[in-house]
């Protein structure tokens, strides 16, 4: 009996381990011997959960619908949200760290500076420490939730996939149909094939591309996730695996497929009905209706030739502030809203595409969008399937920072792209010396 009793104690301290959302009331039994006898300890139940943790953000709307929707399954949990502007927030962090003021509990690393967050000593907790498992996320995102000291740290809350939106009704005036998907081979074919046949067809009146900066983007980051990186350890290979990018836009500004539209204009350029092709992310899906109030019916997504590429997604982190208890609930926080189909419910319908294989593999979705007449999830996941493992450096933000900088100058000054290749590469280096 005595026997009986310590294994009891024992196996009641072993409860407080991974949080797990309870399903029922259903108690654990442990059976301590080959007998009747039976310890039995309570399961945590939702509710048992107390406690508070702070969130930093700069997108209110969504985070007010998550928490709600976690408040709903686990009401003792309070989340304090701080919301900043989103190019506030990856200083703001830096500047915290590094003077050893008070960071949230959970933070968010946007595509920009996630590899920069990923560079960070001992700042984040190992997620397999708090009940989180890497091979339960989908192989495209492998590389880039493991921190430089190959641990666990990041679940992506939505995968930014690089798309390219456009009008269908201009699609079918100037090119015949308005399904283009796989009707490209290339960027060189969508280029050299779709630009010429816009201009030549509408007189040109209309453009393919919007401006250089939205079409750099598109060719550098698809070359990136083809394989040619920006760094090969501290060497920059611009020149090497991206010249080809310059030389692409180099051929668009020239023979006028690009409307060169930037600030209102280029908003305004979603409803005017002037520009095709719209290289961008698939979180587009919920803001193309504010841009073309009226243009449900006439848009739609097609992948992008060649590859698809990455261009965006935002991960959480769960900062070390030393407190396992609220680790823990951070835990409970990220797991419910990201892994549970309730939370990707609210995560799905803000245009966030999961990470998680489980979720991934039902395709979860909102069903078919009518602005679309198509179900955007669906088609994004099947393209998720297909696409490599991504990379995110820490240099990332400054060196995409440069070669757009560099792809503007030529759309605004003339200049030739092996000049607007060696500009990128001077602005880089004199930004980082660490880069050779």
């Amino acid at each position: 009996m005595v026997c009986v009793f310590t294994i009891g104690i024992f196996a009641a301290c072993g409860t407080s381990g991974t949080p797990t959302p309870a399903t029922d009331s259903t108690s654990i039994a442990v059976t301590a011997t080959d007998t009747a006898t039976t310890t039995v300890v309570a399961e945590k139940q939702p509710a048992d959960y107390k406690g508070e943790i702070s969130v930093w953000t700069w997108w209110k709307p969504y985070f007010d619908a998550s928490i709600a929707d976690f408040n709903a399954a686990y009401p003792n949990v309070k989340v304090n949200l701080t919301v900043m502007g989103w190019g506030d927030y990856e200083p703001k962090f830096t500047t915290a760290k590094a003077a050893g003021s008070a960071l949230p509990d959970v933070a968010l690393a946007e595509s920009y500076w996630w590899g920069k967050f990923l560079s960070y000593k001992d700042t984040f907790v190992d997620l397999s420490t708090v009940g989180f498992n890497k091979d339960d996320l989908v192989d495209a995102v492998s590389k880039v939730v493991v921190n430089e000291q190959g641990k666990f740290v990041a679940v992506p809350q939505g995968v930014g996939i690089g798309v390219i939106w456009y009008r269908k009704d201009l699609a079918l005036k100037y090119l015949g149909t308005e399904d283009l998907n796989g009707k490209y081979a290339s960027w060189s074919d969508l280029i050299n094939q779709a630009g010429k046949e816009i201009k030549e067809k509408s007189g040109g009146k209309a453009f393919a591309f919007t401006n250089a900066t939205d079409l750099i983007e598109g060719l550098y980051c698809s070359l990136k996730t083809s394989g040619k990186s920006y760094l090969d350890g501290n060497k920059l290979m611009v020149k090497e695996n991206d010249s080809e990018a310059f030389n692409l836009l180099d051929v668009a500004l020239k023979n006028g497929y690009v409307a060169k539209v930037n600030g209102p204009a280029m908003d305004a350029s979603w409803s005017k009905g002037d520009v095709v092709f719209f290289p961008s992310a698939g979180w587009r899906e919920g803001s193309i209706p504010d841009s073309d109030k009226t243009g449900s019916g006439r848009w739609s997504v097609m992948s992008a030739p060649g590859s698809a590429y990455f261009r965006g997604g935002t991960a959480e982190m769960i900062v070390d502030n030393k407190d396992k208890d609220k680790a823990e609930l951070a835990a409970l926080f990220i797991k419910h809203r990201l892994f549970s189909d309730a939370g990707m419910q609210v995560n799905i319908k803000n245009g966030n595409l999961s990470a998680v294989k489980a979720i991934a593999d039902k395709k979860l979705s909102n069903g078919v969008n009518p602005f679309y007449g198509l179900d955007v999830t669906s088609f994004l996941y099947e393209i998720l399937s297909k696409m490599p493992p991504a990379n995110y450096g820490k240099s990332d933000n400054l060196i995409e920072t440069e070669m757009k900088a560099a792809a503007l100058d030529m759309e605004q000054s003339g200049i030739a792209p092996d000049k607007a290749v060696d500009n990128a590469i001077a602005a880089i280096k004199s930004k980082d010396e660490g880069i050779q």
